[in-house]
């Protein structure tokens, strides 16, 4: 069997890099940066005023001095400022020439005739924003292969970009196999259970920026599986998510059903827990994710095995974040030999990170996922003691945990 090692460096080799494609700045956010962003200029691109106030020079200005002009933001000063003279600016506009420093207004007292009172003595600077202070023309200001964030549009509004190179959004499909699947508002009978894969996938898709597809369910029958796989590699999409069909029952049948189609597989099983019959093809350009029907393990194999390969095609790196060591609060064990995946919810104390370990009854147990906030990780057939370190893959924005 597969180490859950050899099965991710699988994976994220067979993963291929999305094509590039150029968007609006405005609809780049959590999109991958295909190509970094340099500053083409200082910013501030000139001095300016950092607040409203009196413009000076600070060795010759003091007591009462001449009120020349007001300008705003966006405007400019003409000319010099003579010594003994001062400009009111609003905050934001340029510091005129012959001028170091900006006395607030709130410390000056405007006079009849002309003459501004100044009520602290200016010091050299005070109160500027001097040019360059914030980034420097050709400063790296976003690197390529970085999610946008709402600040890296900002940086790239200040750069003067209108537009960004972006891997495309990934396609992907979801199709949720099994007789005994009904749909969410339905009140399941006897030997039914709802759905509950597809909505966590789908959602965990598009969290990660696809385009998701949601093919709907499946039953088991080899024929009708066939059709409903067929037509779903037909839609040619970059990744096919499917759920159930992969163990070794009588009616898992998703393995045979798509080495028919022709597909190759990568790998099948492998010595994780839970999730241990993942499998993995390919044919043509869409790769196809069989995750087993168990939805904790659905979660699992999506989270450190579905999305590093997403990761990678979209141009992130490392494909899998790496764990953090953290200290168990509680007693964990792992039974069967098996590198084990369990829910964990991590917190940070002390200056070190603690992990409580969620109790689980086994795969099935959405309620003990629910509340996870990272899996734990621990080496097959291991007894761990309150106190002692273990890793743990964190969740987050693109995981299915919270």
């Amino acid at each position: 069997m597969l180490s859950f090692a050899e099965a991710l460096s699988r994976a994220v080799a067979a993963a291929p890099p999305l094509a590039v494609e150029e968007v609006p700045l405005g609809d780049a956010a959590g999109r991958v940066l295909a190509e970094p962003v340099d500053a083409d200029l200082d910013l501030p691109p000139f001095d300016t005023t950092a607040m409203d106030g009196w413009a000076v020079d600070a060795a010759s200005a003091s007591g009462t001095v001449d009120a020349l002009s007001t300008v705003g933001a966006g405007s400019v000063f003409g000319g010099a400022v003579p010594r003994g003279s001062a400009v009111k600016l609003m905050t934001g506009a340029p510091m005129p020439e012959g001028t170091d420093s900006v006395v607030p207004v709130e410390e000056a007292e405007e006079l009849p005739g002309g003459r501004v009172r100044l009520l602290a003595a200016p010091a050299p600077g005070a109160h500027v924003r001097r040019r360059g202070e914030v980034l420097r023309e050709g400063t790296r200001l976003v690197p390529a292969g970085r999610r946008l964030r709402p600040a890296d549009l900002g940086l790239a509004a200040a750069a003067g970009r209108e537009r960004l190179r972006v891997a495309r959004k990934a396609v992907a499909s979801v199709l949720v196999t099994g007789d005994e699947l009904v749909p969410p508002g339905d009140t399941p009978g006897p030997g039914r259970i709802r759905n509950t894969n597809g909505p966590l996938l789908l959602s965990a898709l598009a969290r990660n920026g696809c385009l998701v597809r949601d093919l709907g369910t499946a039953g088991d029958d080899p024929g009708p599986l066939s059709d409903a796989l067929s037509r779903a590699l037909a839609g040619g999409p970059d990744l096919l998510l499917t759920t159930g069909g992969v163990s070794a029952g009588d009616f898992d049948a998703v393995g045979e059903v798509l080495t028919g189609l022709g597909a190759e597989l990568l790998f099948h099983r492998v010595a994780m827990r839970p999730g241990k019959p993942v499998l993995l093809a390919r044919r043509g350009g869409t790769l196809v994710f069989g995750l087993p029907g168990n939805p904790v393990s659905v979660a699992v194999a999506f989270d450190l095995l579905v999305r590093p390969v997403l990761r990678r095609m979209a141009g992130l790196a490392p494909p899998l974040p790496p764990p953090v060591r953290v200290t168990l609060t509680a007693a964990a064990r792992n039974r069967g030999g098996r590198l084990a995946f369990l829910p964990g919810i991590v917190s940070a104390e002390g200056g070190r990170l603690l992990a409580e370990p969620v109790p689980m009854l086994g795969s099935h147990d959405v309620a003990a996922h629910a509340r996870a906030n990272a899996w734990l990780v621990l080496p097959g057939d291991g007894s761990f003691e309150a106190g002692d370190g273990v890793e743990a893959h964190l969740g987050g924005e693109e995981t299915t945990l919270g």
